[in-house]
Order: structure tokens, then C-alpha cells, then sequence
């Protein structure tokens, strides 16, 4: 899929206007504050993906400049495996429209497959366990309708758990619910993952060196199954988790490992190639979206050019064209490359289009 005209309104910073795209390579370059990562927070709303922070209120995201019009309004036309029309009203909340149809946001993220690189992405090399779970959650959430559910279902259930654990009451039934969902999500992003590995070795020249993607059950690791390890492990660390008034077991907990010559990558990379890491798993978070659903997923990077050499763009160019992706491209440089449409912002607008 791909977005083939954009129409904002009364959105952030942003002049109202229709945009027209590229199916390819759609480079945007302004100085800072511009409106390039405005724009990026559209197109991640009207997928269904919210704003680009997770904490921030939706009734923010209409316009700064104190209009009296509250509620700003999306409009998008993607085209490619279908042609459909998008649309998202906001004002205290988000309505999303697929068509003529209100349409719920986990609909829309497989109607439209959209995958987001921001500019803190190198975190899924070099920070927390966190990133790399929000990554294995947005793929799960595009290719299984069920997977969103009972992701919300276990961390509701896991709350409780914790309350539980630190009234120092019983457990026992709080677990019979989360084990059978837990079990779930480990199978769901172990298979995520073993497909996310074999797409990752097409990247070719953007990786430094081969990298190995390890899951990492959450306190799990005591058996080979998905459903003895996260038993096993309950009743193994059962009385710790009562100790330390805490679950120890679960997806909430669990991590990828990524190994360069049985090396932790963040040890052994430099923080550029540490960026090209990074982008190499979107691609392959994109390669299993498109094998799982069946259509080609936009691909989003806010200052896609940041801390790489005119070798790691170079590469980072050839790798995105090859995936034949819908591709937008956020930065401040000023960069001319062939086979790339280019527009240009400055205070909300997009200067070749006028608007």
C-alpha cells in the first residue's frame, strides 16, 4: 500500500493543503520545527497508530495557534493492493473512517500497514528491552487482529496480579488466567522473531556484520515449550515473586537479544552502525508484514539521515528502494539523490506545492 494524497486540517502546525506522493522514495527536508515530524504524527494517526508519543492526550494534537476550531481533521488516499480513502476526526478523541465506515484503529493498521522509525529508533539497538517489545507488539498488532486483545487482556490481568502480590494475598487465581494468554503472546513473538531472522539477512551491505536475533522469555528459560517454561517458571520463582511483591514471569519481561559475533550488538557497534542495525530490523519487521499480510507496509523514518556517513545513507538508500515500500524520509540536511521525490517545508508548509 501507499498513500497517494494527503489532506490535513487545523492539524498541529501544519497549512492545510493536498500533497500529492510518490509510491517510492518521498524525502521531506525544513529546518527544525518546520512541521516534518508533524506531518509523520498525521500519517500515524490516520493508520490507527495514535500520536507518535504514547503519552500524549489526543486533544492536544489539533492546532497550536489558538483557533477556534478544537477539532482538526486527516484525510488520505491509499492506493496499491486496494483504493480506499482514510480519514480521522480529532478532538477529545480520535474516530477513524475507512471509506465511508467508522472503522476501529486495529482494522485500519492492516488496511494500511504503516511501520514508524523515529528519531530515538536507535534504542532498539542500544536501549532498553522495552523498544524491542514495542517492535515484536506493532508487528503482532498488523498480523493478527487477536494479538492486540489479548496483549491489553494479559497486562489488565497482570495489574491485578501485582496488586495482589502486594497485599501479600493469593495469586493462584490472578495466574490460572495469565498463564494460557502469556503462553500465547511468548508462541506469537517467538514466531514473530524466527521470521524477523531470515528477513534480516537480505539486508545485506546495511548491516556491519551478521546479526543473530535471540528471544529472551520473560523469567522464563526452564523449558523448551512456551507452555511448560511459563508453568515451570511460575512455580519455580513463585515464592520470589511473593518476596519482591512483583511478577517475575512473563512477556511484560521479555527481551531480544541481538548478537554480532556472539557479542552484545550495542557493545560492538559503533552508534552509526548501531542506526543501520536498527533500520535493518524495521526492514525486516516490514519483510514479515508483507509475507503475513499480503500488502507492502508504508515505511516512516524521522531524521533518516542522523548519525550515518555518506556510506550508512548510501546503503540505507539502497536497502529501502530494494524493498519496493512506499518510503518517507524526515531530515534537515539537504540531500539530492536520484530515484527520490523531494519536498521541501518551512513554518507548516510544503514548498513545492505552494500551500
Amino acid at each position: 500500500m501507499y498513500f497517494s494524497d494527503t489532506y490535513f486540517h487545523n492539524f498541529r502546525n501544519l497549512r492545510q493543503g493536498r500533497v500529492s506522493w510518490s509510491p517510492g522514495f518521498n524525502l521531506i527536508t525544513g529546518p527544525n520545527g518546520a512541521g516534518k515530524t508533524n506531518f509523520i504524527e498525521g500519517l500515524n494517526l490516520i493508520s490507527g497508530w495514535g500520536p507518535l508519543e504514547r503519552t500524549t492526550k489526543i486533544s492536544s494534537v489539533p492546532s497550536w495557534e489558538g483557533t477556534e476550531d478544537v477539532k482538526a481533521s486527516l484525510w488520505a488516499k491509499a492506493s496499491g493492493e486496494e483504493d480506499i480513502d482514510l480519514f480521522a476526526s480529532i478532538s477529545m478523541k480520535c474516530s477513524l473512517k475507512c471509506g465511508d465506515k467508522i472503522t476501529a484503529a486495529s482494522a485500519m493498521r492492516a488496511k494500511v500497514p504503516v511501520m514508524t522509525f523515529l528519531s530515538d529508533g536507535m534504542s532498539l539497538v542500544r536501549g532498553g528491552a522495552s523498544s524491542r517489545r514495542v517492535l515484536l507488539d506493532r508487528i503482532g498488532a498488523i498480523i493478527s487482529p487477536s494479538y492486540a486483545m489479548r496483549l491489553h487482556d494479559y497486562r489488565k490481568i497482570l495489574r491485578q496480579k501485582t496488586i495482589l502480590l502486594r497485599k501479600g494475598r493469593d495469586v493462584s487465581p490472578a495466574d490460572r488466567v495469565l498463564a494460557p494468554l502469556g503462553i500465547w503472546l511468548w508462541t506469537a513473538r517467538e514466531e514473530i522473531l524466527r521470521l524477523m531472522a531470515s528477513s534480516i539477512i537480505e539486508c545485506g551491505d546495511l548491516l556491519a556484520c551478521p546479526m543473530e536475533l535471540v528471544f529472551a522469555r520473560g523469567g522464563g528459560g526452564l523449558a523448551a515449550a512456551p507452555s511448560d517454561d511459563f508453568r515451570s517458571s511460575l512455580a519455580a520463582k513463585g515464592r520470589r515473586e511473593r518476596e519482591l511483591r512483583m511478577p517475575l514471569i512473563g512477556p511484560q519481561r521479555d527481551d531480544v537479544k541481538l548478537l554480532c559475533n556472539g557479542m552484545d550488538a550495542s557493545l560492538f557497534l559503533s552508534r552509526g552502525q548501531s542506526r543501520r542495525a536498527a533500520a535493518a530490523l524495521i526492514l525486516a519487521a516490514a519483510a514479515v508484514v508483507k509475507r503475513k499480510v499480503g500488502r507492502k507496509p508504508v515505511l516512516i523514518f524521522d531524521e533518516i539521515t542522523s548519525e550515518l556517513d555518506d556510506c550508512g545513507r548510501s546503503a540505507l538508500l539502497e536497502a529501502l528502494l530494494k524493498t519496493g515500500c512506499q518510503v518517507f524520509g524526515a531530515t534537515t540536511d539537504r540531500l539530492d539523490y536520484d530515484d527520490v521525490s523531494i519536498q521541501m517545508m518551512r513554518d507548516g508548509r510544503f514548498l513545492n506545492t505552494g500551500l
